[in-house]
């Protein structure tokens, strides 16, 4: 099929991160969702998750579609929690082999787009309509998620610096268990990960596979965001693509 045609002409080491922003979302889009997905979007209480996850759910269909030459609409995702079998996990290409990773915060929204498992994370830092850690201290949030040897890096940041250099590290680890599929529900203070200006990188985690096998990258974006990629695999290239472009352009 084209996206194994796709896929197989991949270059190596090679990861394409598109990005789009949540008023790129349109009704239009609408009409990609599945029933599973339509469902998902009508629940959202606020106007902005709903647009932040149509928005993500479009980008990622015509980004696949781009690839393959498939219509947007007849690009299908599994996204059956392997825990409790609920369609809340992390979206697979049905019929495919391309890997994918969806992630938005604010105003941005990342969809990446890979070979080998792979995982993005995007997280507003100026701005939030919450404070970071919502109500609880974010110190507590530290101590929650991060190992001994990461709040020591984030204890040696001066003040002004320590929440984005706690976004730092958050991204980070979040990119490296959405690869694995885990996501959230993985102990993030297992997940132990390089938190100072050094390059990114894992430095150990409950897994089988060495912490040298997965590559992370920090990710460029604008002012008042910090995202990450992680991908089990070797990843030497980030190309970054206009999502807004393809979402205008449907």
């Amino acid at each position: 099929m084209a996206e194994t045609a796709a896929r197989a002409a991949w270059p190596a080491g090679t990861v394409d991160v598109w990005w789009a922003r949540r008023h790129d979302a349109a009704d239009g889009h609408i009409a990609l969702l599945d029933d599973t997905e339509r469902q998902r979007w009508a629940g959202y209480r606020r106007d902005a998750d709903r647009e932040r996850f149509l928005a993500g759910c479009a980008l990622a269909k015509m980004a696949i579609a781009d690839y393959s030459g498939q219509r947007p609409g007849d690009v299908s995702f599994d996204r059956t929690c392997r825990n409790c079998g609920r369609p809340h996990g992390k979206p697979a290409l049905r019929g495919g082999r391309l890997e994918l990773s969806v992630a938005h915060s604010g105003d941005l929204v990342a969809v990446a787009v890979a070979a080998a498992p792979v995982g993005v994370d995007v997280e507003q830092l100026e701005g939030r309509t919450r404070p970071l850690g919502g109500d609880r201290d974010p110190d507590a949030l530290a101590r929650l998620t991060l190992a001994d040897t990461e709040r020591a890096a984030l204890a040696a940041v001066p003040p002004p610096g320590r929440a984005r250099a706690f976004l730092v590290a958050w991204t980070r680890k979040e990119a490296v268990t959405k690869a694995t599929g885990d996501g959230l529900r993985a102990a993030f203070r297992d997940v132990i990960v390089a938190a100072d200006h050094g390059r990114p990188r894992l430095v150990a985690w409950p897994y089988p596979q060495t912490p040298e096998s997965v590559s992370v990258h920090d990710l460029d974006t604008e002012a008042g965001y910090v995202a990450a990629l992680a991908v089990i695999g070797r990843c030497e290239s980030v190309r970054a693509r206009d999502g807004s472009a393809l979402l205008t352009g449907l």
